[in-house]
């Protein structure tokens, strides 16, 4: 974020050079209204403005996305070229700190085509206990760029050229190791409650219907906490539109009640309707997914 908005007037002259090319490639990050919003600006420096405006107010991961974008299409503008050329010679492989029970990843992954991606990290950790009462409180942190302790994970992988068909996998599991491990909360299976079944009968349907613009869904779960944070990461990291939907319908049969109940009340508003209408012929009633 605080690179975009120091180099907010530059990249604004740099990309207005090519307006289209840039807003194409945020076709996953903006939303129809935002997307509107800077076509709707009198010139190319004010799109460029607007865009930058939006991404930078949406917050620091959508700011690194637009970041990677920038570094991915470098080559469609000479000035951006320069840019990343100044900063390579001058970077620096990060310092990074972990304990014992604890994981940070720096991988740099480029120019990787496959069907499937998986980045999957598995680590064991104690109990909250012992962590409390540990090294945390009595040492201080070391001088590093990056520094996890006590069960910590980090990931600050850069992945750059990569073309995946099908799923991405950059889930974090972690067991615990000591006795005391807090026992998990019981819940009924996704499968048996009535919104899940619901989606679940009709996931041919949804799938179908919404993959026509994924986009606009994504962002209204996402901005709904309807999926965890790390799960939307994941399909918005999936290229294929009904693959994306595909991940994402299976997430919420996942999350069970309290991703799918929220979901079926998403399908009624009316911006949803007005951009899928084929969810209008759709049955999504509750009694449909009893038995």
């Amino acid at each position: 974020m605080d690179t975009l908005k120091s180099m907010q007037d530059k990249l604004c002259m740099w990309l207005s050079s090519d307006p289209e090319y840039i807003l194409d490639q945020c076709g996953d990050i903006l939303s129809r209204n935002q997307f509107r919003k800077v076509e709707q600006q009198s010139s190319a420096v004010e799109k460029m403005r607007m865009l930058l405006k939006i991404i930078i107010e949406m917050g620091e991961d959508t700011c690194q996305r637009f970041y990677d974008i920038l570094k991915q299409h470098q080559a469609h503008y000479q000035q951006l070229q320069q840019f990343f050329a100044d900063n390579a010679q001058g970077s620096c492989r990060p310092k990074v700190f972990a304990d014992n029970n604890s994981v940070v990843t720096t991988r740099e992954i480029k120019d990787v085509k496959a069907k499937s991606f998986s980045m999957r990290i598995d680590t064991g950790s104690r109990s909250t206990e012992s962590c409390q009462s540990g090294e945390i409180a009595a040492g201080q942190a070391p001088q590093a760029d990056y520094v996890a302790r006590s069960g910590g994970v980090i990931c600050a992988d850069k992945i750059s050229g990569v073309t995946i068909d099908g799923a991405m996998d950059f889930s974090v599991q972690t067991s615990y190791a000591s006795a005391a491990k807090p026992k998990a909360v019981e819940r009924m299976p996704s499968s048996q409650g009535p919104s899940a079944k619901t989606i679940q009968k009709h996931k041919v349907e949804l799938t179908e219907c919404l993959r026509a613009e994924p986009s606009l869904i994504l962002q209204h779960v996402h901005a709904e906490s309807i999926v965890r944070d790390d799960q939307y990461q994941r399909v918005m990291n999936i290229p294929q539109p009904e693959d994306k939907v595909i991940y994402l319908i299976d997430r919420l049969i996942d999350n069970g009640e309290e991703s799918c109940s929220p979901f079926l009340k998403l399908l009624e508003n009316a911006e949803i309707l007005n951009t899928y209408p084929k969810l209008k012929k759709i049955d999504l009633s509750i009694q449909n997914g009893r038995e």
